[in-house]
């Protein structure tokens, strides 16, 4: 447990930065029901010096506007209010944290503002790519994500400076050593203060586990990784060996946010380019350029390997396939793959994935009434539907997808590479392929449609499963939604295996 008597005394005290007027005035009326976007524009038009650096902000570079801007209210109107609102903040943050290089005791405010602004930059990118979340509000998360730091030394001062010198610089290192002397953390009063100045809750919980997003509440938890990656960016950028730390940040970027090595490269071009603009618009002194060029070569090193990597596991299952093809290990009726084709890939595929950091899903296909189709019209009719339907499965999902028909009216579809969200968007899609194209007429019967119920299952990379595993979750989850005669799709990550 957290000394909260520790917290409540520093936000309680003279010591806590506070926000100027004008920046605590916008926060509360922004938190109103019924916002005026005129009276805050007015609020901020008060600190004429404030407003000043607003408008020149908006009206720079940065922004792209293809007008300038003349009022706040302008502003607000071309950018929206989160834009504005992130500016005042960010500024009334710059102006009561202040601090030049080091002061007396030995403070280094160079690296604290290196630190928040090249987190606050990553996150805001990091959220415009993801599309989860408002990237001002990204930002201005990644730049408080510290401010607790500026609190504690403001209490301790000295002692603040002995206590964290044996972190050596490595930034991770700090909050333990914080714990261990004084039983609370720079990040917990971090969100302490975002809470005191009643910034939104995904924002506060962003902030207190800007560490480590495990905990953070379901509904904040991509807030948080976004600004735990954020960080961990930032640190890779002023890392001398940044190898390790660029295998960590495509690892977590790929599974949280299916966010590929190719992605990551432009990312960090584009962040070089805005830390410089932010630092400037802010005047903020961040010391010298991040190293982005060290860990822009380290990450095409990194891409050039893993995919060197994956075109041979990619040679090594292609030549299974073909060997399995060789042995005739295709359905005779339908075309696709047999079960023990299935089942044999699907090993190695999983076995691949694991190696690799990546998922496989699965979706187990039964058709409805597929009994009722032989009764009525004759198994030869039974048969072009089972025909159909394979087609159809095979037609609608990607090239490196496998379709095998696992037995009478079953279906087993792997889609290497795919989340369970993926899987279930596919799942949905392919329902509604053959619910909507109906099997041709044959000799003896009539035009024929189909239904499939469909279950899905994941691997999980915590928690290895072997093929059999994974076909039988997708199964029990497709029996359940059947029998509660249900058309959804469902689905989850075996943990069980």
């Amino acid at each position: 447990m957290s000394d909260q008597k520790t917290i409540k005394d520093i936000i309680n005290g003279h010591r806590l930065p506070t926000l100027p007027t004008v920046a605590a005035r916008v926060l509360e009326m922004t938190a109103e029901d019924d916002i005026d976007i005129r009276r805050i524009a007015e609020v901020v038009q008060m600190d004429q010096a404030l407003a000043a650096k607003v408008l020149r902000t908006v009206n720079s570079s940065f922004y792209g506007l293809s007008r300038p801007c003349g009022t706040v209210r302008q502003a607000m109107v071309y950018l929206g209010l989160n834009t504005v609102k992130t500016l005042v903040l960010s500024f009334s943050l710059v102006e009561t944290v202040d601090g030049r290089g080091a002061d007396r005791n030995g403070f280094n405010f160079t690296d604290y503002w290196r630190r928040s602004i090249h987190t606050g930059v990553a996150a805001r990118e990091l959220a415009r790519r993801t599309g989860c979340w408002d990237p001002e509000e990204a930002f201005l998360a990644g730049l408080m994500q510290d401010v607790g730091v500026i609190a504690l030394y403001r209490q301790f001062g000295v002692d603040y400076l002995a206590v964290t010198a044996d972190a050596d610089g490595v930034h991770d290192r700090v909050q333990p050593l914080e714990r261990a002397k004084w039983n609370c953390d720079h990040a917990e009063l971090s969100a302490a203060i975002a809470e005191h100045w009643q910034l939104p809750t995904v924002q506060v919980e962003a902030i207190r586990h800007h560490h480590d997003s495990g905990p953070a509440p379901i509904e904040c938890r991509a807030h948080a990784r976004i600004i735990e990656l954020a960080g961990r960016v930032a640190a890779a950028l002023d890392c001398r060996s940044p190898r390790a730390a660029m295998t960590a940040i495509r690892s977590r970027i790929r599974e949280w946010f299916d966010i590929d090595a190719k992605r990551l490269q432009s990312m960090l071009v584009e962040i070089e380019d805005a830390i410089k603009s932010i630092s400037s618009l802010l005047s903020v002194n961040t010391g010298g350029a991040p190293a982005t060029e060290r860990l822009l070569a380290t990450a095409e090193e990194q891409l050039v390997a893993h995919q060197v990597d994956m075109d041979r596991k990619t040679a090594a299952l292609r030549s299974a396939k073909a060997d399995l093809e060789e042995q005739v290990m295709t359905d005779p009726l339908t075309g696709v793959w047999s079960r023990r084709a299935l089942e044999d890939t699907l090993e190695m595929r999983l076995q691949a994935a694991q190696e690799t950091g990546r998922r496989v899903a699965v979706l187990f296909c039964d058709a409805n009434r597929f009994k009722q189709v032989n009764d009525v019209h004759g198994h030869l009719a039974g048969d072009a539907l089972l025909r159909h339907i394979a087609t159809l499965l095979d037609e609608h999902t990607r090239e490196e997808s496998i379709v095998g028909r696992y037995g009478g009216d079953e279906f087993v579809v792997v889609l290497p590479n795919c989340t369970l969200d993926a899987a279930r968007q596919v799942a949905v899609r392919l329902q509604r392929t053959i619910t909507t194209t109906p099997c041709p007429p044959g000799t003896g019967w009539p035009e024929l449609m189909a239904s499939l119920s469909i279950g899905v299952a994941c691997s999980s990379l915590e928690s290895p499963c072997t093929a059999q595993e994974l076909i039988d979750t997708a199964d029990q989850e497709m029996y359940e939604d059947k029998q509660a005669g249900r058309s959804e799709v469902l689905g989850r990550i075996d943990h069980a295996a």
